[in-house]
């Protein structure tokens, strides 16, 4: 549970730190993603169970486990750029909804035992499932502005490129924006 809650915890400051651009935020999403789709995919059931490996309906945890491993790389997928996004994230809010509508119907029927275990399992779904929601609702360009906010020309050049990849002159103009920037900043730190 520790594990789990500290790859979160990495993964939404990943998400900040991409808000404010700061490097390294790459880094920090795809690792702390990976890790958290890895430990849900086989080891789901540990998670949901409360480390009381009996009280718990082991089908709903395997797919379970295995919807929840979705949901960081379908986020980080948007986050990064890369395509498949919009599909893994749609993918992911389908079967969460069914899961949810499931995990509710089967926790009133259930006995004391297993009230904990749907309880986990709802907190995990509701908390990837807003997560996932909010970034399928938002586009790239928003993300991008959001991301350069202190440098308006960078977000206008590359939702330029982004939004037309097969346009050389888009990627080009950003490609000199770099250029220009960086020698910008190699005759600043000489001086």
């Amino acid at each position: 549970m520790k594990t789990e809650k500290t790859f979160s915890i990495l993964f939404i400051f990943g998400l900040i730190t991409k808000c404010f651009d700061i490097p390294g935020h790459s880094l920090l999403l795809i690792i702390s993603a990976s890790i958290i789709s890895i430990l849900y995919f086989p080891t789901a059931f540990y998670f949901f169970s409360d480390k009381n490996l009996k009280n718990q309906n082991l089908a709903l945890s395997i797919v379970g486990g295995m919807v929840l491993a979705m949901a960081p790389i379908g986020c980080l997928f948007k986050l990064m750029f890369w395509p498949g996004a919009q599909i893994q994230l749609t993918g992911t809010l389908i079967f969460m909804t069914i899961l949810l509508a499931i995990t509710f119907s089967l926790s009133k029927k259930s006995n004391e035992d297993l009230k904990i275990y749907y309880k986990n399992y709802m907190s995990r779904i509701v908390f990837w499932f807003i997560l996932s929601y909010v970034l399928y609702t938002i586009p790239k360009s928003t993300i991008i502005i959001i991301q350069h906010h202190n440098d308006p020309e960078l977000a206008k050049l590359k939702i330029q490129s982004y939004e037309n990849p097969d346009n050389i002159e888009h990627e080009m103009a950003l490609q000199n924006y770099y250029k220009q920037r960086d020698s910008l900043y190699m005759i600043k730190n000489t001086e």
